[in-house]
C-alpha cells in the first residue's frame, strides 16, 4: 500500500483498483488504522477520488503512478483520538 501524508490526513494510491476487499471494509466502517514508521495513526471519513494527473500525492511518485495507469485513491482524515 503506498500512503502519503496530506493535508489533514493521508492519501492511498489504490494500486489494485478501487474494487478490493480492504477498500470495501474500510468504507464500510468508515475508519481504519495504518501502521507506519513504527506508530498507529487512526483514520477516519474515508472518500474515494478519481485524478489522472496524480496532484494529490509528491510529486516524484507522479511518474510511477502515471506509468501503472494509477488515477484512484483514497483520501482519510487523521482522527483525534
Amino acid at each position: 500500500m503506498n500512503a502519503f501524508v496530506a493535508a489533514g490526513g493521508y492519501v492511498v494510491a489504490l494500486t489494485y483498483g478501487k474494487d478490493s476487499d480492504w477498500i470495501k471494509n474500510v468504507l464500510a466502517a468508515g475508519r481504519c488504522e495504518l501502521v507506519t514508521r513504527g506508530r498507529t495513526v487512526r483514520l477516519t471519513a474515508p472518500e474515494l477520488f478519481h485524478d489522472e494527473r496524480q496532484q494529490n500525492v509528491p510529486r516524484p511518485v507522479r511518474p510511477i503512478l502515471r506509468a501503472l495507469g494509477v488515477s484512484d485513491f483514497m483520501r482519510l482524515a487523521t482522527s483525534a483520538s
